[in-house]
Parts: structure tokens; sequence; C-alpha cells
């Protein structure tokens, strides 16, 4: 499994809502190349936020085919024959 751990300062940013903005634009990046991303939010001794992105994937099994794609069975109902192939009149 491959772990990424990527932190965003309040401080490298010039207010909180551009680190939070500048983790989610990484979160997209990571997602895209088949992560799956959590996040936490932190703060310093001072009381500024941290914002921490972490990031894993699962490791392809060596040998083991890629997935395919998964086919939906045919859903529609199949009809009935409900006339008699030969009828007598009386």
């Amino acid at each position: 499994m491959k772990t990424i751990q990527e932190t965003f300062l309040e401080l490298d940013w010039e207010d909180e809502a551009q680190a939070r903005q500048a983790r989610d634009v990484r979160a997209i990046q990571l997602q895209e190349q088949g992560y799956v991303c959590s996040f936490t939010n932190l703060y310093t001794v001072s009381g500024y936020r941290v914002f921490l992105l972490e990031a894993t994937k699962e490791d392809p099994i060596e040998g083991s085919p890629a997935p395919k794609s998964k086919e939906l069975p045919n859903l529609r109902p199949k009809r009935l024959n409900t006339r008699p192939s030969s009828f007598q009149e009386r």
C-alpha cells in the first residue's frame, strides 16, 4: 500500500481559505491517480491551522489480471409465449 501525507500550513498562504483550497486541489490530483484521500484539521501551538492530507492507494497484486469492467445482466423480463401453438375450435 502506498501512503502519501502532505501538510498545508495556514501561515504558508495568506489565509486559511487559500490553504484549504490548495489541499483540495492536491486531493483532486491524487484522486485522479487512484488514491483515496482523507483530511484532518490540526492546529499549531500558536493556534494556526494545519490541514493534513493523507492519500492511500492499494498496490496491484503481481500476476493478477487487470480488473475488467463488469457487465450488467440483462434485466429485461423475458416474454412468455402465452398464445397456444395450436388451438382447436369447437
